[in-house]
């Protein structure tokens, strides 16, 4: 009589865990080893009971979490509550766009399974509407600060975006560097109303919240510099003062006479007196300025045509850099680059023009 033979059911892999143990810095800790990989959790409990309570209540929530989040959606919104401290007002504002477009098309997708060819499909996509390079990097960039993200807390092992590519042809948007007769107006027009404020920007270089952020106190009038040590951003017109997120961003630059003169005897905010001004008290400000002056120019490009005086100066790129408060030395480079190539379209068209009169003269 032949015996049957029972077939033990295989178990599923359990997962494994320490006891919990008080470490040297006074809080406790637990190992426990979940899909393979081992996962810490501390506790700042003072007593042995209470830390077991709250390591418990941690493991649940990260046993419920691994269960129910690998959603997108889910992960990238942990993300954005997670970065949202840790980046001002105007980078996020910067984000927001990408963030959501992202959410959209990912959104109920597994971050596990999302593949390096989904997400080159996706950005191939959105370049194909016409956006710039800048625009189509700062998209990857942002899925890629949320896969980083997902690998951070457990959720996927590797980056898609690594191995993804921005397409090639795409435009490279640079601003156009303003014309002698743009810095002329900018020069004449000083005692415009506001006019000061494109004048400043001329002669130092500082970024638009910069020089909203400038008090008195940060002219050096005998040492010839300003202190470049905050910025002002705004939340819902209302502006906050922030420091510099690069040591790049705080510095010195050189006051310069034509520019001491008119700054001398001014108190509190050089623009807005005892408070910063508003963004919309900024915007008016501006646009009349623009109206009655007759200049085009952005804030920004005067920033940049103080870079040509730089260049003009015969500063070198270091030194420009220091002065500029750029944290990369290449986006120095770029803007010195792109200054070059502009002399050298204007230099041909110079001499264009001149040859084409000589012949008009020998032809007659």
């Amino acid at each position: 009589m032949r015996q049957s033979r029972r077939v033990r059911a295989k178990k599923k892999p359990k997962a494994r865990e320490d006891k919990m143990k008080p470490r040297k810095d006074g809080r406790y800790v637990k190992k426990k080893v979940i899909n393979g990989k081992a996962v810490f959790f501390y506790s700042d409990e003072k007593t042995e009971r209470a830390a077991q309570k709250d390591i418990d209540r941690q493991m649940l929530d990260y046993a419920a979490k691994i269960a129910s989040a690998a959603k997108f959606r889910v992960v990238a919104a942990e993300w954005e509550a997670d970065h949202i401290d840790k980046i001002s007002h105007r980078t996020w504002c910067g984000y927001a766009a990408h963030y959501k477009r992202a959410v959209q098309h990912f959104g109920d997708q597994y971050v596990d399974k999302i593949a390096s060819a989904d997400v080159q499909r996706y950005i191939t996509n959105f370049a194909s509407y016409g956006y710039a390079h800048k625009t189509v990097k700062a998209a990857l960039q942002v899925l890629s600060m949320i896969f980083d993200y997902a690998i951070l807390e457990g959720y996927i092992d590797k980056n898609p975006c690594a191995m993804v590519q921005i397409p090639k042809g795409l435009k490279h948007e640079t601003r156009a560097l303003p014309g002698t007769e743009e810095i002329e107006k900018v020069k004449a027009s000083v005692d415009c109303h506001f006019g000061l404020f494109a004048y400043t920007l001329l002669f130092t270089g500082l970024r638009r919240g910069e020089l909203l952020a400038l008090t008195d106190e940060d002219i050096d009038f005998e040492s010839k510099v300003i202190h470049v040590n905050k910025s002002v951003y705004y939340v819902s017109n209302q502006p906050h003062i922030k420091l510099p997120k690069t040591k790049a961003g705080k510095r010195d630059v050189y006051l310069l006479d034509c520019l001491a003169e008119k700054l001398r005897g001014k108190r509190g905010y050089i623009f807005g007196e005892c408070k910063p001004m508003t963004e919309m008290a900024f915007k008016r400000a501006w646009e009349r300025y623009a109206r009655e002056s007759g200049v085009t120019v952005t804030p920004h490009q005067l920033r940049h045509a103080y870079a040509t005086l730089l260049f003009d100066a015969g500063i070198d790129p270091k030194s420009a850099q220091l002065l500029l408060g750029h944290s990369d030395y290449k986006t120095t480079m770029d803007i010195y680059t792109h200054i070059s190539e502009s002399r050298k379209k204007l230099d041909f068209e110079k001499l264009n023009s001149i040859s084409k009169a000589n012949n008009s003269v020998v032809e007659k």
